[in-house]
């Protein structure tokens, strides 16, 4: 049954990030409690999966996280023009854009970025990855290994997410991301989201744990249901004075 398969191939991808990617989710948890430790900023960069959704304002998890994204909008329709640009051209336009969206934000030196991106071959994650880290931003990656191992890059340097970040942790999906085997039909059920999240998580405990050594207790998302926005409200109050 294509239940039971989905059940079997997503543990199996849950059980491959236990076993291999505990040491990258060990560094990844002591630099994010590091920062917090020190005043610096969570940040989180996704390309379009889970994250987006799960990482901000979520009961269990830390206040501090907070999203990064950058987009250009220009109202030009000029529709019957068409802008032909050579792939580098496109990479030093996107080299533009990210440095004027770091220039633009506020994170510092000090701060993490975590980059979520399955395939990590694209020209805008790596470019970010690379301009945080001349300005000192630690960045997190989490990736399909298997995916960016079968894709070829983008960035004109040639290198993929997993070459440029600070940390690199596989989400171990396969390649196509899919995992289920459909009779007459496409492969189903992506395994990315849920793998990059259960990573989030993963990250998460270890800093709090991390956190806790050091003597400090960092500010963590109530539920609604048992606490009430009040108490919401004064949580974030907490953290904006502590910065934890």
């Amino acid at each position: 049954m294509y239940l039971d398969r989905y059940f079997e191939k997503m543990e199996e991808v849950l059980a491959a990030i236990r076993t291999t990617q505990r040491k990258q989710i060990e560094r990844a948890g002591e630099a994010v409690a590091e920062a917090l430790a020190h005043g610096g900023a969570l940040l989180i960069m996704d390309t379009g999966h889970m994250l987006r959704h799960e990482a901000f304002v979520r009961a269990g998890g830390l206040i501090a996280w907070t999203p990064f994204s950058y987009n250009l909008h220009v109202e030009n329709p000029l529709d019957w023009r068409s802008i032909e640009r050579t792939s580098k051209e496109s990479a030093a336009l996107e080299a533009r854009l990210v440095a004027l969206a770091l220039d633009s934000s506020k994170l510092k030196r000090g701060d993490i970025l975590i980059i979520n991106s399955n395939s990590g071959r694209t020209t805008n994650v790596v470019e970010t990855a690379l301009q945080c880290g001349k300005r000192g931003i630690t960045t997190i990656a989490i990736c399909s290994s298997e995916q960016m191992k079968k894709c070829d890059p983008v960035h004109p340097s040639g290198k993929k997410l997993a070459d440029v970040a600070d940390i690199f942790i596989d989400n171990c999906t396969p390649h196509g991301d899919a995992l289920v085997e459909v009779r007459d039909n496409e492969k189903m059920c992506p395994g990315s989201g849920i793998a990059s999240v259960y990573v989030l998580w993963a990250i998460q405990a270890e800093a709090v744990e991390r956190l806790q050594a050091r003597g400090l207790n960092p500010s963590i998302y109530r539920s609604v249901h048992l606490g009430g926005y009040a108490f919401i409200e004064k949580q974030k109050k907490k953290f904006l004075k502590k910065g934890f």
